[in-house]
């Protein structure tokens, strides 16, 4: 069995240890920040503007004041819980900016579902579908010794909005949305033809694939300190996506 479905074990049976576990991590997330990240250093980025989608705990924006310390940060995310716990630990920075709601490819209102496992809120697991916010926790890889009741699932209604909708001009754009990314993608259509900016995707679909293709954007792998073409291969999260400009 996998250490860490043994540890998530824990978090749902012992009261308060994820909670301190996932502190423990937000305070280190700036100086052990996911090896993908270190590829943000070899883009021109300097006071331009990052756009950080599936924002969580704030992780990522540890990751890019590291690697881009002069840039500006617009952070996304609709889960309620994780907006306040950004606000309160980045409101206050002149250059990070959290919007407290979900993207997508049409503006409105939509229900994001967050599950709680015993004694774990899962706020890293929203999803604005049922399925997608609770299988992965049924998953028996990733969770020793499941115990459906101890599942439940946070109904929240949350506004969403385009991304084209901000009138933003991201130089790069990190998408993490437990597979919402082609809906926010729809949303951003306007954004992506009119500055081109890199990106960063979790876990790529087959379907995000196809449409960052049809745009001229090719996949790489940055790994040992380079950019290599093709997907990303695991234990690394994000793929990144770049044009042509880019790669010169």
């Amino acid at each position: 069995m996998h250490t860490k479905a043994v540890a998530r074990f824990f978090y749902a049976n012992v009261p308060g240890l994820a909670a301190a576990r996932f502190a423990a991590k937000d305070f280190v997330a700036t100086y052990a920040a996911k090896p993908e990240f270190a590829g943000v250093s070899r883009l021109s980025i300097g006071d331009g503007l990052i756009v950080d989608v599936g924002a969580n705990r704030g992780q990522s924006i540890g990751a890019f004041r590291r690697f881009a310390p002069k840039a500006r940060i617009a952070a996304f995310e609709p889960e309620p819980a994780s907006v306040e716990r950004l606000k309160a630990r980045h409101g206050g920075h002149p250059a990070i900016t959290v919007h407290g709601c979900a993207l997508a490819a049409a503006s409105g209102e939509m229900t994001l579902f967050v599950p709680r496992y015993g004694h774990w809120h899962c706020d890293g697991m929203p999803a604005t579908d049922y399925a997608a916010a609770t299988d992965w926790l049924r998953d028996p890889g990733r969770m020793f010794a499941y115990d459906e009741t101890k599942l439940t699932v946070e109904e929240h209604a949350v506004e969403c909005r385009t991304l084209d909708s901000f009138g933003l001009a991201p130089q790069l754009v990190k998408l993490h949305a437990q597979g919402a990314e082609l809906e926010i993608l729809n949303g951003a259509r306007e954004t992506m033809e009119r500055h081109r900016p890199a990106l960063m995707v979790a876990f790529v679909s087959d379907e995000v694939h196809r449409l960052l293709d049809s745009w001229g954007y090719r996949p790489y792998d940055y790994r040992d300190g380079q950019f290599r073409a093709g997907m990303a291969e695991r234990p690394r999260t994000f793929t990144w996506y770049l044009t042509r400009d880019h790669s010169r």
